[in-house]
């Protein structure tokens, strides 16, 4: 069955729905955006189905490991595979972006075989649910002229006002990166937290911040935490959820973040060593073109 790219041994089930793809977004942006991105009683009967028709388990608190209480098995940008279980059932949906398609596969194995009444129950609203929820997430479209106005409007305020005044605050904490063509030190007030090893934090602007670019062009940065700078070297993560993401980060931020933010994008730095503040050249404030 074309489609069918999952890691579940032996499935007694599959399906293959596809949608043309209209923008560049991601497999894991298309999986939020077919259920995290549903009006808010779909995504209640969705999981008031999954839990109570299908029995499965689900994670029940928001965090970027999930959507909708469905575990990310591996994530890539062009595949993300999403994995429940429970009451005799293994479930797998797998959503990948070929070319101007996108597909949306599931799959389901019995355990035992005679779980397979509650699946056939179940398998005819699937298959109207699905393509439904994938179509609309097709024609879901930001409205980029409002969308443009904001992402200036926000950028000239930091650039001018919020990013030279932030820098100044001593406990603020600091990005600096590498101007991808001017070579100089570039420093950027941000907010975020250790976790799992390493510094989260997530952009507003996604690849459109000139931070981003630099990282982009050169992954190793510094960061300035409570008085002193580590070097470090930064990831993007475009598979992982921001706004789930932001929900475990500093509240004040991530508020700021949610309201100014227009392509929100999770950023980890693996961080080594620690430097007394003052040690290094200081680098040029704010968010110039680089």
């Amino acid at each position: 069955m074309p489609g069918v790219a999952g890691t579940l041994s032996a499935p007694d089930y599959g399906s293959c729905f596809e949608v043309t793809r209209n923008d560049a977004r991601s497999a894991p942006e298309w999986a939020r955006a077919v259920w995290a991105g549903a009006p808010a009683p779909w995504r209640w009967a969705l999981v008031t189905g999954w839990r109570l028709g299908l029995g499965l388990r689900l994670e029940s608190r928001s965090s970027p490991a999930q959507i909708l209480g469905w575990a990310i098995a591996s994530s890539t940008e062009e595949t993300i595979i999403l994995e429940a279980g429970g009451a005799g059932l293994t479930c797998q949906n797998i959503v990948s972006v070929d070319g101007d398609q996108v597909r949306w596969t599931t799959l389901v194995r019995y355990e035992p075989h005679w779980s397979h009444r509650m699946w056939s129950l179940v398998a005819p609203v699937h298959h109207r649910t699905i393509p439904y929820l994938l179509t609309r997430a097709a024609r879901t479209k930001a409205r980029p002229r409002c969308r443009e106005i904001k992402h200036r409007a926000v950028i000239s305020f930091q650039r001018y006002a919020g990013n030279p005044l932030l820098s100044r605050l001593p406990g603020q904490i600091l990005l600096e990166t590498t101007g991808r063509r001017s070579g100089l030190p570039r420093r950027t007030p941000i907010g975020g937290a250790r976790a799992d090893g390493y510094f989260w934090f997530v952009s507003e602007h996604g690849t459109r911040s000139q931070y981003v670019r630099n990282i982009q062009a050169d992954p190793r940065v510094r960061l300035r935490i409570d008085g002193r700078w580590q070097h470090g070297v930064a990831e993007l993560c475009p598979a992982d959820d921001p706004r789930a993401r932001l929900a475990v980060l500093p509240r004040l931020n991530s508020a700021a973040v949610r309201a100014l933010g227009t392509d929100l994008l999770t950023i980890r730095i693996a961080l080594e060593g620690a430097h007394p503040d003052g040690e290094q050249p200081a680098g040029q404030t704010g968010d110039p073109l680089s």
